[in-house]
């Protein structure tokens, strides 16, 4: 990209404010480098990258980058050998775990939010947990090395503990015998020697070395004989001590060394999301949206703003360019605002190029191109004897150079500081070779020559800088297809220059020129037309919407409303069905307590119940009947298909259930499901509930009920009464045979529930149980 484009369109300013928000120093170093992209492949997957960062901003807050430093320089000093110090251990510990936070934020499961471009990022950051434990177990937070680091640094601690723990005992014993030799009651350090502060005149009555003098002489700081060896043994240990410890240092080095390629790879990667979080923060700060890269060489801006300007006085533009119009020609006052427009559209292209989000309120297409050309400015240099328009000619001159069909043109004041007349001209003759090169341009002028050239040429489009004569204040609005006036009479009569000088000026205005200006007003007064009609339409069609969504939610709610009602209606059904079935329960009960005194008999009791049951709303029935069998009917159950009277076995369901395709013999047809009756269900009970081949009852078998009763270890009067009541379930059930469990034992029990089944009434028939039935140790009963 084309420096002196950079440094025009103030792109280093804008990186400024993204680097602002960088979490740590590897994130703001990527962003002082920051460069649009060269590929239009790279910049698309920058932009899907900051989106996902963006999401994850507004879903669960900034990463954890603490700890997160460049630790490039000590890696490369291990890798080439080099011991590295405790602090510079410590910090690649605090990367370490700085970038195992951030691997663990990244990691977000998929049904939490979709973030897969950030998820393998998150994967491919390598974590040296090993090396981190293996540091921390030798070296504390503060940088000291613990004595537990090796056994010989904790040998040679403990030694020279013991003998500095010796020597202070012998010394304090001296402090109390040497007390009027000396001149305070302390021990003094002197280097790494102990000494006693011995007042000069008896320094020969204690007997040692001397290695220091106070300021004032009166004080000689002498270590006593009797320490000296000692003395000397502990500074052997000392030294030894720092060898032990370089040692470990250096093993502990060799550890980073052995790592120091993923690590690195691990602060580019870091470097790279914390530039992907800060640019998504400045979007979310900027109200930003996604632009839309474009290879056909088109810009589409909606509300887009200069980044640089505060969004409170910023005015948004709208601007097409590469659609149906090669270049763009903005006239207009001066302060009115060209300029800023001019770099809007600079600037925004290079934040898209460069993966970044744009300060706009709608998503901006813009045009993917290879190189931004910018001529803005006054660049008048006495140095180099250069007037505005050299300047401005040789920047023009370079750009020849370079412009392709894929380039993107900014001049701004186009053949400005010259002779009006051949300025004009020579800026028509730019655009020609320009629009030949088939470069998209955007340009600024006041020359009315230019204006004409763009109405009369299909490739340009006229634009403008809008002007409020009333307040002579610039609304800095631009407007499409319609050329700006300078205004200078206007603004010259709002200011109070007398009327017969503004009569005069008007005179000497060409009539052309006049003409042109008229005819740029109408044109004004049909564009505010037009956009007045616009927003009516507007307005109508939001209308228009919101009638349809309100009539949407009417019908949603009616068809919410219609399944509550049907759903009651079941429930009421079901409540009307339980309230029968309870009824009849209470009666049999009754009509069982009479039949206890011999009143009543239990086939009596059955039909009692079969009377109720029918006794229910025929329609109710019905309807229960049709819920169940919907509920019921699945693939492999064994159905009658009434309007032909068969009976068949469903193979396939449609996806809704209101279609059935049946097997009936050597025969497959679909039917509808308001055909078909439920006989079989296709676990192979049948649609009452009974096992299939049982006795068909209309109420199916409880899951209480059971088919086998067991009353080993019960007494023949406690079993008999229990038997009895069972018996009555299982007839009330339809069940057709039971089986009662009995044990063998003594032969007592058997024997008396045997006796007891004989005379029952709902009796036929039992049996001993055969093989597997548990033999003659169970009885089978068939019911009447």
């Amino acid at each position: 990209m084309n420096q002196r484009t950079l440094e025009t369109l103030e792109y280093a300013k804008v990186k400024s404010q993204m680097r602002d928000l960088a979490a740590c120093s590897l994130g703001k170093a990527r962003i002082d480098a920051m460069v649009p992209f060269t590929v239009k492949d790279d910049a698309e997957h920058e932009l899907a990258v900051v989106d996902e960062a963006l999401q994850m901003l507004y879903r669960f807050g900034p990463l954890p980058f603490g700890g997160v430093t460049d630790i490039r320089s000590a890696l490369r000093k291990a890798e080439i050998g080099g011991v590295l110090g405790t602090d510079e251990l410590n910090r690649i510990v605090d990367f370490i775990q700085g970038g195992r936070r951030v691997r663990q934020a990244l990691q977000v499961e998929p049904e939490q939010l979709d973030v897969p471009r950030l998820r393998q990022t998150a994967l491919q950051l390598f974590d040296a947990r090993k090396t981190e434990e293996e540091i921390r177990k030798a070296v504390g937070d503060d940088g000291t090395v613990w004595d537990h680091a090796s056994p010989e640094l904790a040998r040679l601690r403990n030694q020279r503990r013991q003998l500095e723990s010796r020597m202070r005992q012998q010394l304090e014993q001296m402090l109390r015998s040497h007390a009027r030799y000396l001149q305070d009651p302390v021990i003094a350090m002197r280097g790494n020697n102990l000494c006693l502060p011995v007042r000069l005149e008896y320094k020969n009555q204690v007997q040692g070395i001397v290695h220091d003098v106070s300021a004032s002489g009166a004080t000689v700081f002498v270590e006593p004989q009797s320490v000296v060896e000692s003395g000397a043994r502990v500074r052997g240990l000392l030294v030894e001590e720092e060898r032990e410890v370089e040692r470990i240092l250096q093993k502990l080095s060799g550890l980073v060394a052995e790592v120091a390629e993923e690590l690195e790879e691990n602060v580019a990667a870091l470097g790279e999301v914390d530039q992907w979080f800060a640019k998504a923060a400045w979007a979310r700060k900027e109200d930003c949206e996604r632009p839309v890269l474009r290879q056909d060489g088109v810009w589409i801006l909606r509300h887009a703003r200069h980044p640089l300007i505060a969004k409170a006085q910023a005015v948004p533009i709208d601007l097409s360019l590469g659609d149906h119009h090669q270049m763009l020609i903005i006239t207009g006052p001066n302060t009115g605002g060209k300029t800023v427009t001019l770099k809007t559209v600079g600037i925004l292209t290079l934040l898209a190029m460069s993966g970044s989000f744009l300060p706009s309120r709608q998503p901006c297409d813009i045009g993917w191109c290879d190189d931004i050309f910018a001529d803005i400015g006054d660049e008048q240099s006495i140095e180099q004897s250069l007037s505005t328009f050299s300047s401005h000619l040789r920047n023009i001159v370079q750009m020849f150079r370079q412009v392709t069909m894929n380039s993107l043109v900014l001049l701004d004041e186009l053949g400005a500081g010259t002779d009006p007349a051949e300025g004009a001209a020579l800026s028509m003759a730019i655009l020609d070779h320009l629009k030949a090169l088939g470069a998209k341009v955007v340009a600024t002028t006041h020359y009315a020559e230019l204006k004409v050239y763009a109405m009369n040429d299909s490739a340009l489009i006229n634009a403008s800088m809008e002007f409020d004569v009333e307040t002579l204040q610039p609304t800095y609005r631009l407007r499409l297809g319609v050329p700006g006036r300078s205004n200078a009479l206007a603004i010259a009569q709002r200011l109070g220059l007398h009327a017969s000088i503004i009569e005069q000026a008007r005179a000497y205005v060409r009539t052309d020129d006049a003409r042109i200006d008229a005819l740029i007003e109408s044109m004004e007064k049909a564009q505010r037309e037009t956009e007045r009609l616009h927003r009516e339409a507007d307005i109508a069609k939001r209308n228009v919407k919101a009638l349809e969504a309100e009539l949407e939610r009417r019908e949603a709610e009616f068809h919410t409303e219609t399944d509550k009602l049907r759903q009651q209606a079941a429930a009421e059904a079901r409540t009307i069905v339980e309230r029968a079935k309870q009824e009849s329960e209470r009666i049999i009960r009754e009509l069982r307590s009479r039949r206890d005194s011999g009143q009543v008999k239990d086939h009596e009791l059955v039909e009692l119940r079969k009377g109720l049951e029918s006794a229910l709303p025929r329609e109710l029935e019905r309807i229960v009947k049709k819920v169940r069998q919907r509920e019921q009917i699945k693939v492999g159950a064994i159905v009658r298909v009434a309007s032909l009277g068969q009976k068949g076995e469903v193979v396939e369901m449609s996806d809704d259930g209101e279609t059935l395709t049946v097997q009936l013999g050597l025969l497959k047809m679909k039917v509808k499901q308001s055909d078909i009756e439920l006989l079989q269900n296709a676990d192979g009970s049948n649609s009452s509930g009974a096992a299939a081949g049982g006795r068909s009852v209309k109420r199916g078998l409880p899951r209480q009920m059971s088919l086998q009763l067991d009353i080993r270890g019960e007494t023949v009067e406690e079993a008999i009464s229990r038997i009895d009541k069972y018996l009555d379930d299982a007839v009330m059930n339809g069940l057709a045979r039971v089986t009662i469990v009995h044990g063998k034992g003594t032969g007592a029990l058997r024997d008396g529930v045997r006796r007891y089944l004989s005379r029952h009434a709902q009796v036929k028939e039992w049996i001993r149980g055969g093989p597997g039935e548990g033999g003659d140790g169970a009885t089978l009963v068939t019911l009447q």
